[in-house]
């Protein structure tokens, strides 16, 4: 599900008045507004916001009662043939924060939305020439649960396979990670790129929406290697979408030298972003997986050197190495909580990457021994296929991973190098 607040001053008036918890649960203003928003909506009634479990412990314990009082309505006014919808709310209203709208995707939330924003101002309306009044609980169900609407959702086309699903890409400005974005968005689900790159990042999102629809991609910047850039692209990404389904950490850099010749910095370097940066988005990831309590998908992008380092390639092959073994731990304690973590191995991915800049085909080149006009051909007939690897092709194995084809596979390693008998995982 995707998750809209709304924050604006009408709002937070309206939520925050005397009568709201009352008024609200009066019931809807206009029939659509039963049929997208249920009848009323779940009012939590918290006075703390110094505490944010105090906040927590409100909202589920107004939320399961909002189920339960749902329920009863439901066998209180059923009909032969009715059956029960989810009976969870599309509408929250918090004191202090606004409300919360909740739907398929980003338009149906915005929908919800644009219904009781008008709701709100029939409310106002109303009241001022006397009381707000709406359709009997009969009356209203009978709109909810009428037999030819319900129909009509019958015919909707089936949900795509990321359908309701939002996903975090890093380094998708380019590449590997463009690529994933592209092919996840296709899938239905709502895609938010991050890269030092804002621009790129923008750019990427700005494809997106015009290939799927507006407002299924943001792009926003993201270093990997700051603490507080990737905490404030994952709040980013909740507050856009409502939380999180599933981390593609695909965001990484090369270095060529061998490693008599190697700088300090350089080594460094590639750790800070190939490693620890992993580490940093894998653990704001699982912080905000924990919190929900849904599950969900970690997908490391790695590389064929994990299992077959390459000559003069030690920055890179070391840092990757370890990227792997965090995500093997992550399958580890994931596991319990119901939250998968796989890495894809791709080799060789030269198009529209920034990982081969010139300096990089120089020294690979080099290290082979070969003119660095030759490196893509000499990597293609490396492999067993004698396959040129695209960022495609690596996106079709992120979508294994990130949807419930893989649904009981954890802490697994895809090869997708045009088969490399040197790195083979077993």
């Amino acid at each position: 599900m995707s998750v809209a607040h709304d924050d604006s001053p009408e709002v937070l008036d309206f939520v925050g008045s005397p009568d709201a918890a009352r008024l609200s649960q009066v019931g809807p203003a206009t029939p659509d507004h039963t049929l997208y928003a249920k009848r009323v909506p779940c009012f939590v009634d918290v006075d703390r916001f110094d505490d944010p479990s105090t906040v927590w412990k409100a909202i589920d314990a107004s939320l399961d009662r909002f189920v339960e009082d749902y329920t009863a309505y439901f066998e209180a006014n059923r009909f032969d043939g009715a059956q029960l919808v989810d009976p969870l709310p599309r509408l929250v209203l918090v004191p202090g924060l606004g409300m919360f709208t909740a739907g398929a995707d980003c338009r149906a939330a915005r929908i919800v939305n644009d219904f009781y924003r008008h709701t709100i101002d029939v409310m106002a309306g109303a009241v001022l020439f006397g009381k707000y009044v709406s359709l009997s609980l009969k009356e209203a169900f009978e709109v909810e649960y009428w037999p030819r609407e319900l129909y009509k959702l019958t015919l909707a086309p089936p949900e795509k396979e990321l359908a309701r699903r939002i996903v975090l890409v890093t380094g998708g400005a380019s590449g590997i990670g463009r690529a994933v974005a592209r092919r996840l968005a296709a899938e239905a689900a709502h895609v938010v790129i991050g890269d030092v790159d804002e621009a790129g990042a923008r750019k990427t999102a700005d494809d997106i929406c015009a290939a799927v629809g507006a407002g299924r991609a943001c792009g926003l910047a993201m270093d990997v290697t700051s603490e507080a850039s990737v905490r404030a692209a994952f709040e980013k990404t909740v507050l856009e979408y409502g939380g999180l389904d599933v981390l593609v950490s695909n965001a990484g850099i090369a270095h060529s030298a061998p490693v008599a010749a190697m700088q300090l910095d350089d080594w460094m370097r590639s750790f800070a972003v190939n490693a620890t940066g992993h580490f940093l988005v894998a653990r704001e990831a699982m912080r905000v997986l924990l919190a929900q309590g849904l599950g969900g998908a970690l997908v490391f992008i790695a590389t064929k050197n994990v299992m077959s380092p390459g000559k003069d390639f030690a920055a890179y092959s070391a840092a990757k190495a370890a990227e792997a073994q965090l995500a093997k731990v992550l399958a580890l304690e994931g596991g319990p909580h119901g939250i998968r973590s796989n890495i894809v191995n791709p080799d060789a991915i030269f198009q529209d990457s920034r990982l081969w800049s010139e300096d990089v085909r120089r020294e690979r080149a080099a290290a082979q021994g070969i003119d660095p006009g030759q490196l893509e051909e000499f990597y293609r007939q490396r492999n067993l296929l004698g396959a040129r690897i695209l960022p495609e092709d690596v996106a079709e194995a992120v979508l294994f991973f990130a949807s419930d084809r893989s649904a009981k596979t954890t802490g697994c390693t895809l090869t997708v190098d045009g088969g490399l008998k040197d790195a083979f995982p077993r």
